[in-house]
């Protein structure tokens, strides 16, 4: 027998002994989202309710961590209603708050704007972009399909990060993560 083989008979042995299985650990998918996201529970259409308390769900299960930016925060402050507001506030609590902000993702976002990746008065949508690139999650979730999850987005995010060395992270809905 050579060694190899050795080794694997061995280690089979011992896990036949003591009857213990190794433990198969999978990485934490680390992703960047968007308000829509937070707001999607609180959703009057029923589908993105459900899907938002599934993907929730499987973040406080510890199979997900979800970051936030200063720009969500901002942006959930901004809601009229106080008690939405308090609500919406209390799900992003549920989230890690270190996603960059700042000089470095504004101006990479106002680079998506010049480029017409965003347009200007949708600039948060684009400062949500650059950090969750400069952050290098692995995505981006959202449920904005106008400007945020589309195809243009899409090849013009990674055009853009190319050419400037950035990572491009993916543009995803939640229903990737639940399904």
């Amino acid at each position: 027998m050579n060694m190899a083989v050795e080794e694997m008979v061995s280690y089979s042995e011992k896990v036949k002994k003591t009857g213990l299985e190794p433990r198969m650990t999978t990485a934490v998918r680390k992703v960047y989202v968007e308000t829509s996201v937070i707001n999607g529970l609180l959703s009057r259409d029923s589908r993105i309710a459900l899907v938002s308390s599934a993907f929730w769900n499987r973040v406080k299960a510890g199979e997900l961590e979800a970051h936030i930016s200063s720009y969500v925060l901002f942006e959930l402050g901004e809601t009229f209603n106080g008690e939405k507001r308090d609500k919406l506030l209390d799900i992003a609590s549920i989230c890690i708050s270190d996603a960059p902000s700042g000089v470095k993702v504004e101006k990479l976002a106002l680079e998506y704007v010049k480029r017409t990746m965003i347009p200007e008065k949708y600039v948060f949508d684009a400062y949500h972009i650059a950090s969750a690139s400069l952050g290098k999650f692995e995505a981006l979730v959202t449920w904005n399909f106008e400007h945020i999850l589309r195809e243009r987005t899409e090849r013009l995010l990674e055009m853009i990060n190319r050419e400037k060395n950035v990572f491009i992270p993916r543009l995803r809905s939640p229903e990737v993560y639940v399904w």
